[in-house]
């Protein structure tokens, strides 16, 4: 009885290294594409912030980063096979953390009667918030539709 020899690129062997290698790139373009969706979440997560919706107390963190690990093939013991598995290390470092903006300046009252004053032109205070005055009369932000836009005004309380 005569046996076929062994072919090389059919072997065991031959195919475990083309996993290996199968694995190896796609790992590379997976951490590449996991670095590109962080980048991009901690830029918005860092636009929020500079924008002075969040603290920047909790920054996105960087995920791991995939890595070739291998199982032990259940129907052939001791032959073990490549895969990708996300144990590895960080696939970038944390970006630098933006600095928060300066708190708004409440905003002096310039012009106005006893009960409407105009709004300054740098004031950045949302319509609602409220604010004293020099001598202690609390005036309160608020915004009217007219024919030529939003008219915003505060309102004595």
């Amino acid at each position: 009885m005569s046996t076929a020899p062994i072919n090389p690129s059919t072997s065991l062997q031959a195919a475990q290294a083309n996993v290996l290698a199968s694995v190896t790139a796609e790992c590379t373009l997976l951490n590449s594409n996991l670095k590109t969706i962080y980048l991009g979440a901690f830029d918005n997560w860092a636009q929020n912030v500079q924008n002075g919706a969040i603290p920047n107390t909790n920054p996105p963190q960087p995920p791991p980063g995939y890595a070739v690990a291998y199982y032990d093939d259940p129907t052939a013991p001791g032959v073990e096979w490549a895969y990708p598995a996300q144990n590895g290390p960080v696939v970038c470092a944390l970006p630098p953390i933006p600095t928060e903006p300066p708190p708004a300046k409440t905003q002096p009252i310039f012009q106005g009667n006893g009960s409407v004053m105009n709004v300054p032109p740098d004031d950045t205070l949302p319509v609602g918030s409220i604010v004293a005055d020099a001598q202690g009369q609390k005036w309160q932000k608020t915004a009217s539709p007219t024919p030529f836009g939003v008219a915003y005004y505060y309102a004595r309380m």
